[in-house]
């Protein structure tokens, strides 16, 4: 779940989502509630949030591998 992996990327890295929400524009709860997977993920804030975190999309791709 793409969802999933943008949270656990955060919490890896000790990022907030109030950072993420802000760069990325959006509301904090409209960000939780993606992430918590009770809002679906429109594409273009997928795209928004890879390009804040400069990570290509298939590093939260589902059955992706860590180097």
């Amino acid at each position: 779940m793409l969802a999933q992996s943008i949270n656990e990327y955060l919490k890896e890295r000790g990022i907030k989502q109030t950072w993420l929400a802000n760069q990325i524009g959006v509301p904090v709860t409209t960000l939780n509630g993606i992430i918590n997977g009770k809002v679906a993920m429109k594409a273009d804030m997928f795209i928004e949030i890879c390009r804040v975190l400069n990570e290509p999309p298939e590093k939260f791709a589902e059955g992706r591998k860590e180097a």
